[in-house]
């Protein structure tokens, strides 16, 4: 059994919201609808993406010590909350996609964040 620390976080919630995503998207692809699959698939996707690209530019900011921090966090913050717009945009005017699918798959990260919250309240219990 692989054990959740500090030093693991962020690379445990990536592969099990890749994972989890998957599941939802091959359980609401065959019992709902291929629309219901595709936008769990676009939405789970899209905040992956999202996640690792944010912790990207946190990690630069803050590690490499970059000139001007609050100016690249800034820009970096538009040009991705622009591109997730846009994208969000096009799948919705496409019709492949399913909105209460895609809603879902944008809240893959989110539910891992909490599932890794709990993981860490009980198996911290005492401290």
């Amino acid at each position: 059994m692989i054990k959740i620390n500090e030093d693991n976080l962020l690379n445990s919630v990536i592969i099990g919201s890749v994972l989890l995503a998957s599941i939802l998207s091959i359980i609401g692809y065959f019992l709902f609808s291929r629309a219901f699959g595709f936008g769990l698939a676009a939405g789970a996707g899209i905040a992956i993406l999202n996640f690792v690209w944010q912790r990207n530019i946190m990690q630069r900011v803050l590690c490499l010590q970059v000139g001007r921090p609050k100016m690249y966090a800034l820009l970096r913050y538009l040009l991705r909350l622009s591109i997730t717009a846009l994208l969000l945009y096009y799948i919705l005017k496409s019709g492949f996609f399913s909105v209460a699918g895609l809603l879902i798959g944008l809240s893959v990260i989110v539910l891992v964040i909490v599932i890794c919250t709990i993981y860490f309240a009980i198996q911290h219990k005492g401290d």
